[in-house]
Protein backbone atom coordinates (compact mmCIF):
# COMPACT_ATOMS: atom_id res chain seq x y z
CA UNK A 1 0.00 0.00 0.00
CA UNK A 2 1.51 3.35 -0.97
CA UNK A 3 2.15 6.27 1.40
CA UNK A 4 0.07 8.38 -0.97
CA UNK A 5 -3.00 6.32 -0.12
CA UNK A 6 -2.30 6.66 3.60
CA UNK A 7 -2.00 10.46 3.42
CA UNK A 8 -5.01 11.18 1.24
CA UNK A 9 -6.62 14.38 2.61
CA UNK A 10 -9.73 13.98 4.70
CA UNK A 11 -12.79 16.17 4.43
CA UNK A 12 -13.66 18.54 7.26
CA UNK A 13 -16.60 16.31 8.15
CA UNK A 14 -14.32 13.27 8.40
CA UNK A 15 -11.91 15.20 10.61
CA UNK A 16 -14.85 16.21 12.79
CA UNK A 17 -15.86 12.56 13.15
CA UNK A 18 -12.28 11.67 14.01
CA UNK A 19 -11.79 14.38 16.65
CA UNK A 20 -15.31 14.77 18.01
CA UNK A 21 -15.14 18.52 17.27
CA UNK A 22 -17.30 20.62 14.97
CA UNK A 23 -16.09 21.08 11.39
CA UNK A 24 -15.37 24.74 12.15
CA UNK A 25 -13.33 23.84 15.19
CA UNK A 26 -11.29 21.29 13.28
CA UNK A 27 -10.54 23.87 10.60
CA UNK A 28 -9.34 26.38 13.20
CA UNK A 29 -7.44 23.95 15.38
CA UNK A 30 -6.00 21.28 13.10
CA UNK A 31 -2.58 22.94 12.88
CA UNK A 32 -2.39 23.64 16.60
CA UNK A 33 -3.60 20.21 17.63
CA UNK A 34 -1.28 18.28 15.33
CA UNK A 35 1.78 20.46 14.73
CA UNK A 36 3.59 17.64 12.96
CA UNK A 37 0.70 16.94 10.56
CA UNK A 38 -0.52 18.82 7.53
CA UNK A 39 -3.88 20.55 8.10
CA UNK A 40 -6.70 18.46 6.71
CA UNK A 41 -4.81 15.14 6.81
CA UNK A 42 -5.01 12.21 9.17
CA UNK A 43 -2.66 12.65 12.18
CA UNK A 44 0.20 10.21 12.51
CA UNK A 45 -1.06 6.95 13.96
CA UNK A 46 1.54 7.08 16.74
CA UNK A 47 0.17 10.41 18.00
CA UNK A 48 -3.36 9.10 18.44
CA UNK A 49 -2.74 5.37 18.97
CA UNK A 50 0.53 4.71 20.87
CA UNK A 51 2.26 1.57 19.67
CA UNK A 52 0.40 1.46 16.36
CA UNK A 53 1.41 2.74 12.95
CA UNK A 54 -0.66 3.29 9.83
CA UNK A 55 0.91 0.27 8.19
CA UNK A 56 0.50 -1.96 11.24
CA UNK A 57 -3.16 -1.04 11.48
CA UNK A 58 -3.69 -1.96 7.84
CA UNK A 59 -1.33 -4.92 7.50
CA UNK A 60 -4.23 -7.37 7.51
CA UNK A 61 -6.71 -5.30 5.45
CA UNK A 62 -7.95 -7.39 2.49
CA UNK A 63 -8.18 -4.41 0.12
CA UNK A 64 -6.16 -1.39 -0.96
CA UNK A 65 -9.13 0.61 -2.14
CA UNK A 66 -8.70 4.21 -0.97
CA UNK A 67 -12.27 4.53 0.23
CA UNK A 68 -11.91 1.41 2.38
CA UNK A 69 -8.71 2.78 3.86
CA UNK A 70 -10.41 6.05 4.74
CA UNK A 71 -13.34 4.21 6.31
CA UNK A 72 -11.01 1.99 8.31
CA UNK A 73 -9.13 4.98 9.73
CA UNK A 74 -12.39 6.64 10.69
CA UNK A 75 -13.46 3.40 12.37
CA UNK A 76 -10.19 3.33 14.30
CA UNK A 77 -10.87 6.85 15.54
CA UNK A 78 -14.41 6.08 16.57
CA UNK A 79 -13.46 2.89 18.40
CA UNK A 80 -10.50 4.50 20.17
CA UNK A 81 -12.60 7.44 21.28
CA UNK A 82 -15.14 5.08 22.81
CA UNK A 83 -12.89 2.18 23.82
CA UNK A 84 -13.92 2.42 27.46
CA UNK A 85 -17.43 1.43 26.43
CA UNK A 86 -16.12 -1.92 25.19
CA UNK A 87 -15.13 -3.04 28.68
CA UNK A 88 -17.43 -5.71 30.08
CA UNK A 89 -19.59 -3.91 32.62
CA UNK A 90 -22.06 -6.36 34.12
CA UNK A 91 -25.60 -5.18 34.72
CA UNK A 92 -25.16 -1.69 33.30
CA UNK A 93 -28.48 0.14 33.40
CA UNK A 94 -27.47 3.65 32.30
CA UNK A 95 -29.62 4.51 29.29
CA UNK A 96 -26.61 6.22 27.68
CA UNK A 97 -24.45 3.10 27.87
CA UNK A 98 -23.90 1.47 24.51
CA UNK A 99 -24.00 -2.33 24.24
CA UNK A 100 -20.67 -4.12 24.07
CA UNK A 101 -19.96 -5.19 20.49
CA UNK A 102 -18.86 -8.79 20.06
CA UNK A 103 -16.90 -9.15 16.84
CA UNK A 104 -18.29 -12.42 15.47
CA UNK A 105 -15.25 -14.74 14.97
CA UNK A 106 -13.11 -11.59 15.11
CA UNK A 107 -13.18 -8.94 12.38
CA UNK A 108 -14.39 -11.39 9.75
CA UNK A 109 -14.83 -8.78 7.03
CA UNK A 110 -11.18 -7.77 7.27
CA UNK A 111 -9.28 -10.98 8.16
CA UNK A 112 -9.88 -14.74 8.05
CA UNK A 113 -12.41 -15.74 10.69
CA UNK A 114 -11.22 -17.22 13.99
CA UNK A 115 -7.56 -16.44 13.31
CA UNK A 116 -5.12 -14.39 15.36
CA UNK A 117 -5.18 -11.42 12.91
CA UNK A 118 -8.99 -11.34 13.16
CA UNK A 119 -8.72 -11.18 16.96
CA UNK A 120 -5.77 -8.78 17.05
CA UNK A 121 -7.50 -6.26 14.80
CA UNK A 122 -10.71 -6.46 16.85
CA UNK A 123 -8.79 -5.86 20.07
CA UNK A 124 -6.84 -2.95 18.53
CA UNK A 125 -10.14 -1.28 17.65
CA UNK A 126 -11.69 -1.81 21.09
CA UNK A 127 -14.16 -4.55 20.16
CA UNK A 128 -14.91 -7.67 22.17
CA UNK A 129 -14.75 -11.15 20.63
CA UNK A 130 -16.92 -14.18 19.95
CA UNK A 131 -15.05 -17.38 19.04
CA UNK A 132 -15.65 -21.11 18.61
CA UNK A 133 -13.80 -24.04 20.18
CA UNK A 134 -13.39 -27.74 19.35
CA UNK A 135 -11.30 -30.59 20.72
CA UNK A 136 -8.91 -32.46 18.44
CA UNK A 137 -8.40 -36.22 18.32
CA UNK A 138 -5.46 -35.90 20.72
CA UNK A 139 -7.40 -33.74 23.18
CA UNK A 140 -6.15 -30.27 22.21
CA UNK A 141 -8.41 -27.20 22.01
CA UNK A 142 -8.52 -25.32 18.70
CA UNK A 143 -10.43 -22.24 17.58
CA UNK A 144 -12.45 -22.87 14.41
CA UNK A 145 -16.11 -22.50 13.48
CA UNK A 146 -17.01 -25.64 11.52
CA UNK A 147 -16.65 -29.22 12.69
CA UNK A 148 -14.44 -29.81 9.66
CA UNK A 149 -11.40 -27.96 8.30
CA UNK A 150 -12.75 -28.03 4.74
CA UNK A 151 -14.19 -24.51 4.39
CA UNK A 152 -11.50 -22.41 6.07
CA UNK A 153 -8.28 -24.33 5.32
CA UNK A 154 -6.68 -26.20 2.44
CA UNK A 155 -7.30 -29.53 4.17
CA UNK A 156 -10.20 -31.91 4.71
CA UNK A 157 -11.56 -33.86 7.63
CA UNK A 158 -13.42 -33.53 10.90
CA UNK A 159 -11.70 -31.76 13.77
CA UNK A 160 -12.32 -34.69 16.09
CA UNK A 161 -10.56 -37.05 13.69
CA UNK A 162 -7.42 -34.92 13.26
CA UNK A 163 -4.51 -34.33 15.63
CA UNK A 164 -3.27 -30.86 16.49
CA UNK A 165 -0.09 -31.52 14.51
CA UNK A 166 -2.14 -32.36 11.41
CA UNK A 167 -4.29 -29.25 11.78
CA UNK A 168 -1.25 -27.01 12.31
CA UNK A 169 0.12 -28.06 8.91
CA UNK A 170 -2.89 -26.52 7.17
CA UNK A 171 -3.17 -23.06 5.60
CA UNK A 172 -6.03 -21.18 7.26
CA UNK A 173 -5.62 -17.87 5.43
CA UNK A 174 -5.35 -18.27 1.66
CA UNK A 175 -9.06 -18.97 1.19
CA UNK A 176 -9.74 -15.41 2.38
CA UNK A 177 -6.97 -13.57 0.52
CA UNK A 178 -3.48 -14.49 -0.74
CA UNK A 179 -1.83 -12.05 1.66
CA UNK A 180 -2.94 -14.29 4.56
CA UNK A 181 -1.24 -17.35 3.10
CA UNK A 182 0.35 -19.51 5.79
CA UNK A 183 -1.91 -18.53 8.69
CA UNK A 184 -2.56 -21.38 11.10
CA UNK A 185 -5.64 -22.49 13.01
CA UNK A 186 -4.98 -21.14 16.51
CA UNK A 187 -5.26 -23.10 19.71
CA UNK A 188 -7.47 -21.72 22.45
CA UNK A 189 -4.33 -21.05 24.48
CA UNK A 190 -2.86 -18.99 21.63
CA UNK A 191 -6.07 -16.98 21.25
CA UNK A 192 -6.27 -16.26 24.99
CA UNK A 193 -2.59 -15.29 25.07
CA UNK A 194 -3.13 -12.74 22.30
CA UNK A 195 -6.18 -11.34 24.07
CA UNK A 196 -4.34 -11.06 27.39
CA UNK A 197 -1.32 -9.39 25.81
CA UNK A 198 -3.10 -7.02 23.43
CA UNK A 199 -6.15 -5.78 25.33
CA UNK A 200 -5.76 -2.26 26.71
CA UNK A 201 -8.78 -2.73 28.94
CA UNK A 202 -10.64 -6.01 29.60
CA UNK A 203 -12.77 -7.15 26.68
CA UNK A 204 -15.60 -9.67 26.77
CA UNK A 205 -15.02 -13.15 25.32
CA UNK A 206 -18.06 -15.16 24.23
CA UNK A 207 -17.00 -18.80 23.87
CA UNK A 208 -19.25 -20.77 21.51
CA UNK A 209 -19.39 -24.47 22.36
CA UNK A 210 -19.98 -26.41 19.15
CA UNK A 211 -19.36 -30.09 19.89
CA UNK A 212 -19.34 -31.30 23.50
CA UNK A 213 -16.54 -33.85 23.43
CA UNK A 214 -15.45 -35.77 26.55
CA UNK A 215 -13.54 -33.64 29.05
CA UNK A 216 -13.69 -30.43 27.04
CA UNK A 217 -15.19 -28.37 29.87
CA UNK A 218 -12.39 -29.03 32.37
CA UNK A 219 -9.75 -28.36 29.70
CA UNK A 220 -11.34 -25.03 28.83
CA UNK A 221 -11.50 -24.08 32.51
CA UNK A 222 -7.78 -24.78 32.89
CA UNK A 223 -6.95 -22.38 30.05
CA UNK A 224 -9.30 -19.73 31.47
CA UNK A 225 -7.60 -20.16 34.85
CA UNK A 226 -4.16 -19.83 33.25
CA UNK A 227 -5.00 -16.39 31.85
CA UNK A 228 -7.39 -15.37 34.66
CA UNK A 229 -10.27 -14.57 32.30
CA UNK A 230 -13.25 -15.59 34.44
CA UNK A 231 -14.53 -12.02 34.76
CA UNK A 232 -14.35 -11.53 31.00
CA UNK A 233 -15.63 -14.81 29.56
CA UNK A 234 -18.86 -16.77 29.31
CA UNK A 235 -19.65 -20.01 27.47
CA UNK A 236 -22.76 -20.42 25.34
CA UNK A 237 -24.32 -22.98 23.03
CA UNK A 238 -23.85 -25.95 25.35
CA UNK A 239 -26.62 -28.12 26.89
CA UNK A 240 -27.39 -28.01 30.60
CA UNK A 241 -25.27 -31.05 31.50
CA UNK A 242 -22.24 -29.37 29.93
CA UNK A 243 -22.90 -26.18 31.90
CA UNK A 244 -23.00 -28.26 35.07
CA UNK A 245 -19.62 -29.76 34.23
CA UNK A 246 -18.27 -26.25 33.75
CA UNK A 247 -19.57 -25.31 37.19
CA UNK A 248 -18.11 -28.47 38.72
CA UNK A 249 -14.71 -27.60 37.23
CA UNK A 250 -14.93 -24.02 38.50
CA UNK A 251 -18.09 -22.23 39.67
CA UNK A 252 -16.69 -18.90 38.44
CA UNK A 253 -17.07 -19.97 34.80
CA UNK A 254 -20.18 -18.14 33.57
CA UNK A 255 -22.63 -20.18 31.50
CA UNK A 256 -25.84 -19.83 29.52
CA UNK A 257 -28.77 -22.06 28.69
CA UNK A 258 -30.08 -22.72 25.17
CA UNK A 259 -30.73 -19.71 22.94
CA UNK A 260 -33.86 -17.78 23.88
CA UNK A 261 -36.32 -16.57 21.24
CA UNK A 262 -39.32 -15.16 23.14
CA UNK A 263 -40.45 -13.51 26.36
CA UNK A 264 -41.82 -16.73 27.88
CA UNK A 265 -38.49 -18.51 27.73
CA UNK A 266 -36.72 -15.31 28.75
CA UNK A 267 -38.72 -15.17 31.98
CA UNK A 268 -38.03 -18.84 32.68
CA UNK A 269 -34.31 -18.39 32.06
CA UNK A 270 -34.13 -15.68 34.70
CA UNK A 271 -34.88 -18.37 37.28
CA UNK A 272 -32.29 -20.85 35.99
CA UNK A 273 -29.11 -20.99 38.10
CA UNK A 274 -27.12 -22.06 35.04
CA UNK A 275 -28.09 -18.89 33.15
CA UNK A 276 -25.49 -16.40 34.33
CA UNK A 277 -25.88 -14.88 30.88
CA UNK A 278 -28.77 -15.05 28.44
CA UNK A 279 -28.04 -15.59 24.74
CA UNK A 280 -31.12 -14.27 22.93
CA UNK A 281 -32.45 -14.21 19.38
CA UNK A 282 -34.98 -11.43 19.98
CA UNK A 283 -34.93 -7.97 21.55
CA UNK A 284 -36.52 -7.97 25.02
CA UNK A 285 -38.41 -4.95 26.29
CA UNK A 286 -36.76 -2.38 28.52
CA UNK A 287 -38.79 -3.76 31.43
CA UNK A 288 -37.54 -7.30 30.77
CA UNK A 289 -33.97 -6.04 30.55
CA UNK A 290 -34.29 -4.13 33.81
CA UNK A 291 -35.57 -7.29 35.50
CA UNK A 292 -32.63 -9.28 34.18
CA UNK A 293 -30.18 -6.68 35.45
CA UNK A 294 -31.83 -6.65 38.86
CA UNK A 295 -31.10 -10.38 39.03
CA UNK A 296 -27.48 -9.70 37.94
CA UNK A 297 -27.94 -11.40 34.58
CA UNK A 298 -26.29 -10.23 31.37
CA UNK A 299 -28.20 -10.40 28.08
CA UNK A 300 -26.45 -10.83 24.73
CA UNK A 301 -28.12 -10.51 21.34
CA UNK A 302 -27.50 -12.88 18.44
CA UNK A 303 -29.90 -11.69 15.74
CA UNK A 304 -29.17 -11.24 12.02
CA UNK A 305 -25.45 -11.39 12.83
CA UNK A 306 -24.35 -11.26 9.20
CA UNK A 307 -26.62 -8.37 8.21
CA UNK A 308 -25.87 -4.68 8.45
CA UNK A 309 -28.96 -3.67 10.44
CA UNK A 310 -28.81 -0.26 12.17
CA UNK A 311 -32.46 -0.68 13.16
CA UNK A 312 -31.60 -3.76 15.23
CA UNK A 313 -28.56 -2.05 16.72
CA UNK A 314 -30.62 0.99 17.75
CA UNK A 315 -33.46 -1.06 19.23
CA UNK A 316 -30.95 -3.14 21.18
CA UNK A 317 -29.31 -0.06 22.62
CA UNK A 318 -32.69 1.40 23.58
CA UNK A 319 -33.67 -1.80 25.38
CA UNK A 320 -30.54 -1.77 27.55
CA UNK A 321 -28.94 -4.83 25.95
CA UNK A 322 -25.56 -5.74 27.42
CA UNK A 323 -24.02 -6.72 24.11
CA UNK A 324 -24.56 -7.48 20.43
CA UNK A 325 -22.81 -10.18 18.40
CA UNK A 326 -22.30 -8.94 14.85
CA UNK A 327 -20.15 -9.13 11.74
CA UNK A 328 -20.35 -5.31 11.58
CA UNK A 329 -18.95 -3.95 14.87
CA UNK A 330 -17.00 -1.09 13.25
CA UNK A 331 -20.00 0.09 11.25
CA UNK A 332 -22.27 -0.18 14.29
CA UNK A 333 -19.97 1.98 16.40
CA UNK A 334 -19.61 4.54 13.61
CA UNK A 335 -23.40 4.57 13.15
CA UNK A 336 -23.94 5.36 16.83
CA UNK A 337 -21.21 7.98 16.84
CA UNK A 338 -22.50 9.84 13.80
CA UNK A 339 -26.25 9.66 14.57
CA UNK A 340 -26.18 11.02 18.13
Amino acid sequence: MSDQVLSEPLTQREIAIFTGLSPKATQNNSSASHASDKPGTLPAASSRFPGLSHKSLLMHAPTTDCRCVRHLFLAVAVFSATASLAVAQPNATDTDTEPILLAHRGLVRHAPENTLPAFESAIALGASIELDVYQTRDGQLVVIHDNTVDRTTNGTGEIGNLTLAQIKKLDAGSWFHPRFRGLKVPTLDEAFRVISQRQRTPITIALNMKVISPGIESKIVRVVEKYDLFDQLFAFGQPADSSRRFKDANPKLRTTIVKIYDSKHFAAALKDPLADCLWVGFIPSRKEMDHAHQLKKQVWLSLKIGDRRPDIWDRSRASGMDGICTDWPLECRLHWRTTK
